[in-house]
């Protein structure tokens, strides 16, 4: 069955629907849009959000429907005692694991599985200790907008964000680099998640995960993801929207996507930056990914004076105009290939662009389109990708309100279906946002709520449900990137 898609006008900003896969695919895809208003007085527990938080959801909420009820189809995902990859918990069959990781406690001792589990560890344990000492010492507690006071209450569970909770954003760094290796291990580059419609190479993903990668310590794993999504680019800079693993063919028809040039072309630099003294070796290795991008950026924006094309963004509906992601996503890209080739040409472009994205979604309030659409959760790309001082800092938390659903995490933007439904995807890129734009509270309060919604397992799932049950895929690469990177600002 081909993917129905059905379109709002842009300029006012309705809501996209995406529905479906490839035939017999199973489930639907992982960003896909309920159908139908929900109808109900109640909206539930705000969690991290204040009254006054409430009172201003409320005025852009339609009524929201408690009643939305999508299964957990797993857990978290192993490798089983056969070696392969396997689904747990949920809607899955448990699997007795060995503590601490995602294999079965079956597999043999000396498989080449936990070979690798334990090589991972290894390398990222610098990574780890450092997050310990740094978030112990309370580095990462300074006020920031849209903070709580400290040991207030900031998710349903009741976690809280001040200093004293170390130990959770630890388990949960834990869990995410668990999460990060178990879709990763052994592939040609991270797949989204490990359930059928999930189990593909998303370029935007994938680059969220190579930068997390290189933070935690596996640079030379990054630059071998990097290295594959290179040999994957078209002539012309673009890429389809996701990858069957391991070949260079897409699983369905859907639309080229054009973030992934500017994302793949930013975690180029973050990879090289990461690499220190070993920066030249990875930079020449992605030399071809680095001057195709820059030229496709180039050639898009007509040297910065122009939109990005229309495009799919990760809402994962055809567009008929430029989006916020897709405009964020060309100015990284633009930003880290004037890094990267120290061209001055490229330097002069980036500029230019900014001014562009300023003087249009800027002047629209930075909504979803330049001229409408309401807040979207791409806001944080900006600050999440290093494109500091654009966004007021008071503005982006503010999306934290605006976009607020009832379980305390919030929705992709003011057009999604009102379902109560909290997306990880879009709740950590937030978290991610403000702590590298340095409002270092108001990231560990959502880091605090991410941790209390994991699985039974530990797994960061891709959705939280009204009442704060996990849902849909878990665990989700891209989140679990996400809620890594965010972390390892804290400890910057």
């Amino acid at each position: 069955m081909q993917r129905r898609q059905r379109q709002a006008t842009a300029a006012a900003g309705a809501a996209r629907e995406a529905r479906g896969g490839p035939a017999g695919a199973g489930p639907p895809s992982r960003r896909r849009l309920l159908r139908g208003a929900g109808a109900v007085a109640g909206l539930g527990v705000l969690g991290a959000l204040g009254a006054g938080a409430v009172a201003a959801g409320r005025s852009t909420w339609s009524a929201v429907d408690p009643r939305t009820e999508i299964p957990l189809h797993a857990g978290t995902v192993a490798v089983g005692a056969d070696g392969e990859r396997v689904l747990v918990g949920g809607c899955a069959p448990d699997l007795a694991l060995s503590p601490g990781t995602r294999l079965a406690a079956a597999l043999p001792e000396h498989s080449p599985a936990r070979d690798r589990a334990a090589e991972f560890v290894a390398r990222t344990a610098a990574w780890r200790e450092r997050l310990r000492a740094r978030l112990t010492e309370g580095g990462g507690s300074a006020t920031g907008v849209g903070s709580s006071p400290a040991g207030a209450e900031v998710s349903a569970a009741g976690t809280s964000s001040s200093a004293g909770d170390a130990d959770l954003l630890v388990d949960l760094a834990d869990t995410a680099l668990a999460d990060l290796w178990v879709l990763d291990d052994d592939l040609p580059a991270p797949v989204a998640g490990w359930t059928a419609n999930w189990r593909y190479v998303w370029p935007r993903d994938a680059a969220f995960c190579a930068v997390a990668l290189a933070r935690i310590g596996a640079v030379d794993r990054a630059a071998d993801v990097l290295a594959h999504l290179q040999d994957l680019q078209q002539a012309d800079g673009w890429f389809e929207a996701r990858y069957v693993p391991g070949t260079d063919r897409a699983p369905d028809r859907r639309a080229p996507q054009f973030d992934g040039t500017g994302l793949l072309l930013w975690a180029s630099a973050e990879a090289v930056a990461a690499a220190g003294a070993g920066g030249g070796a990875v930079a020449d290795r992605l030399a071809p990914l680095v001057t195709t991008s820059l030229a496709a950026l180039h050639h898009a924006t007509s040297g910065g004076t122009a939109l990005p094309p229309a495009s799919p963004d990760y809402w994962e509906v055809r567009e008929g105009a430029a989006t916020l992601w897709g405009a964020g996503a060309t100015l990284a890209g633009l930003r880290a290939g004037a890094e990267l080739t120290g061209s001055t040409g490229a330097e002069e472009s980036a500029k230019v662009f900014a001014h562009l994205l300023e003087g249009t979604f800027g002047r629209g309030g930075w909504q979803r389109y330049r001229d409408g659409g309401g807040a979207d959760s791409a806001l944080a790309l900006f600050d999440a990708t290093g494109l500091h001082g654009m966004i007021d800092p008071a503005r982006l938390g503010a999306l934290r309100s605006e976009l607020s659903r009832p379980a305390g995490g919030i929705a992709p933007g003011a057009a999604w279906k009102q379902d109560g439904i909290s997306w990880t995807p879009s709740t950590s890129l937030l978290g991610l946002g403000l702590a590298r734009a340095g409002e270092h509270r108001a990231a560990r309060e959502i880091l605090s709520w991410l941790a209390a919604h994991r699985t039974e397992q530990g797994s960061l799932p891709e959705k939280v449900l009204h009442d704060g049950r996990p849902a849909q895929v878990a665990p989700l690469a891209w989140t679990a990137a996400n809620t890594l990177l965010a972390l390892d600002a804290l400890a910057a």
